[in-house]
């Protein structure tokens, strides 16, 4: 198993994430990537989302925590905090923000789009849910 950090950054109603291509095709994921052995957390997800996406982040809170287990043997636990852009007048590539209901944020891993997006608009919890397996193993 490993373990992730991802940020969920909102500005304007618009959800920054990051863009990868796997086998090929582009993937929408929240930005954030594995811990590595010995950091902090928390310095974790600054480095991740300073290489992603150049931006200095401030975490805030833990907002969700979700394990991916899924095809090709992965078994990731993510840990998702809330997170600000250390300088709010930073510019941000138009290509990074989408609109919390847009249908390409469907496909964003891991896949808990509708769950941000609810979030948002109701007032972020105070409280870390555990939201279990996101993404399941197709069976045999």
């Amino acid at each position: 198993m490993r373990v992730k950090v991802r940020a969920v950054l909102v500005r304007d109603g618009k959800l920054l994430v990051s863009r990868e291509r796997r086998r090929g095709r582009e993937h929408i994921l929240l930005p954030g990537g594995r811990v590595r052995d010995g950091e902090a957390i928390n310095d974790a997800l600054i480095r991740e989302v300073k290489e992603e996406l150049g931006l200095e982040i401030v975490p805030d809170r833990l907002l969700y925590v979700a394990e991916v287990v899924g095809v090709y043997r992965v078994h990731d636990l993510n840990l998702i905090w809330l997170a600000a852009v250390r300088d709010g007048d930073t510019t941000i590539d138009e290509r990074a923000l989408i609109e919390l209901d847009a249908p390409s944020l469907q496909s964003m891993m891991p896949p808990i789009a509708d769950l941000i997006a609810a979030d948002a608009a109701a007032g972020w919890p105070t409280c870390p849910r555990w939201l279990g397996n996101v993404r399941r193993a197709p069976r045999d």
